[in-house]
């Protein structure tokens, strides 16, 4: 049953039953089409449409599938037996050790990642690992991906970094959790993808790279059946970018839901600092030089700056090796600009003294921290 409503009092999640056609007899969007908060705000203030045509159920009340986004191009019943992997796996009884193993990695990587925030992203962390739904799909990843602990200390991380910017950008507790939780889960697709392309030792050529490139639908396919959008969302957007040259539909930052935006920013962080079959780890410094050389074109740059912010790039103390092959140690970050401390160097390559001869990286573009010496 079809029904013509005022704009007014259009929801998000509605399914239009005609085409919108705007004054010129243009078409704005097409029957079938689920309407979202920004394409009625477009209908309404840019084009001043008053009423559209949408889909109404027998009991009288519009037909809203504000959980369920069909994605197009996407094949239903492969990705619901892929999905039906996931859901057969059996974790009576495992919840409460992944549980306490993602507190175990969380504190520990608050104690070396973070320089603001620490008290409160912790408290976030707990309550967003608090839920029975969100540990059986931690646990499953586990289970299922190959490079299991490695993929869940690294989603840890995420959640941890992405929620420290949202403190950043003053979201409240419960916007903070629901953060905390999409970080976590965003890449949940890639665990039902073919892992030998997930962990070739070689690029991927094109056609190798749309099959991996899929892992988003499985995500998002996964995550809408249980959790609302701002966690499902992100699954499907993290690889977008700012200036739509993402994939899946080339949407551009403000198209992208903010969790979204942030996200994408910790996820490159974080998974170029782990080493791949076909790379090694990229250094810290490389890997900030390309967020900030990325900003408004990629990624967001006030996301990057907010992350910049609260992420603890070179403690005082840490051991460092710098790109000639010296080792030193950092004495000085505060007033520096992001990943250019001062070094005191105590051995060279060869192992000779230094000295403790002083460097400041900030006004020295010869040399750069390498890595950090565990």
């Amino acid at each position: 049953m079809n029904q013509r409503i005022p704009i007014s009092k259009v929801k998000p999640g509605m399914i239009l039953s005609m085409d919108v056609i705007n004054h010129n007899g243009s078409i704005l969007l097409k029957k079938g089409v689920m309407l979202t908060d920004k394409t009625i705000q477009i209908l309404f203030n840019k084009y001043s449409i008053s009423e559209v045509v949408v889909k109404y159920e027998h009991n009288g009340e519009a037909k809203n599938n504000n959980h369920k986004m069909e994605i197009i191009g996407a094949n239903p019943q492969r990705y619901t037996n892929i999905i039906n992997q996931l859901n057969h796996l059996d974790s009576t009884g495992l919840l409460d050790m992944i549980k306490n193993d993602a507190i175990k990695v969380g504190k520990m990587m608050l104690e070396t990642n973070f320089i603001q925030h620490t008290k409160k992203v912790e408290s976030i962390f707990f309550q967003a690992i608090d839920r029975t739904e969100i540990l059986e799909l931690l646990l499953k990843f586990r289970v299922i991906s190959e490079n299991g602990r490695e993929h869940f200390n690294r989603y840890i991380k995420t959640s941890l970094l992405a929620t420290a910017i949202g403190i950043n950008l003053n979201l409240s507790n419960s916007e903070l959790v629901l953060l905390a939780r999409a970080a976590l889960l965003y890449d949940i697709g890639n665990c039902l993808v073919d892992q030998n392309l997930l962990n070739s030792d070689y690029v991927l050529p094109k056609n190798e790279k749309k099959k991996l490139n899929e892992h988003v639908i499985i995500g998002f396919q996964i995550l809408q059946e249980k959790f609302p959008k701002e966690i499902s969302l992100p699954a499907y957007q993290h690889h977008e970018r700012f200036d739509g040259s993402g994939y899946p539909n080339g949407l551009k930052n403000n198209d992208l839901h903010l969790f979204s935006r942030i996200i994408a920013v910790v996820d490159v962080y974080t998974a170029l600092s782990y080493a791949r079959p076909h790379r090694p780890a990229y250094p810290t410094s490389e890997i900030i030089e390309l967020l900030l050389g990325s900003g408004d074109i990629l990624f967001d740059y006030k996301i990057i700056s907010e992350f910049l912010e609260v992420i603890n790039i070179y403690a005082e103390g840490s051991l460092v090796l710098l790109n000639n092959g010296d080792v030193g140690i950092v004495t000085e970050i505060k007033g520096k600009p992001i990943g250019k401390p001062v070094v005191k160097l105590i051995y060279d390559k060869k192992w000779r003294s230094l000295h403790g001869k002083e460097i400041d990286l900030s006004t020295n573009n010869l040399y750069f921290i390498k890595k950090v010496i565990d």
